[in-house]
């Protein structure tokens, strides 16, 4: 139960910076798109971390269906900004590609995180 508490406040933290870095952060400090999918990657990770243990036994791989549910949000969520043209880049350009692949990158790297504090957690 601490994790979807956990969960909750992490994204609900990416949430509001989020609001804040539409006000201009995600060009003037490039580093915060990279922060802000980590953090998001994070909190999506713990959610499915506690939605797996409520599961218990029954999901053989756990932490790597965390992994790949984290992935999944992030290929949507990439799918979404490329929908709205939010990407800032060109469609269909190299640095397109570049972009969405470091911030699919960047959520896998929260999602490793997110499993490592569900590790942590157990023991």
């Amino acid at each position: 139960m601490r994790a979807y508490f956990f969960s909750l406040i992490v994204l609900c933290i990416v949430l509001v910076m989020d609001i804040i870095g539409l006000n201009g952060l995600y060009v003037s400090f490039p580093p915060y798109d990279i922060f802000m999918h980590i953090l998001g990657g994070i909190g999506i990770g713990l959610a499915l971390c506690a939605a797996v243990r409520l599961h218990g036994s029954k999901i053989i791989h756990k932490y790597r269906v965390i992994i790949i549910g984290v992935l999944f949000v992030g290929i949507i969520w990439e799918l979404f900004e490329m929908y709205y043209d939010i990407t800032g880049e060109p469609l269909w350009s190299t640095p397109y590609y570049i972009d969405t692949a470091k911030d699919l990158i960047d959520d896998i790297i929260g999602g490793g995180i997110a499993v490592y504090l569900c590790l942590r957690n157990l023991k």
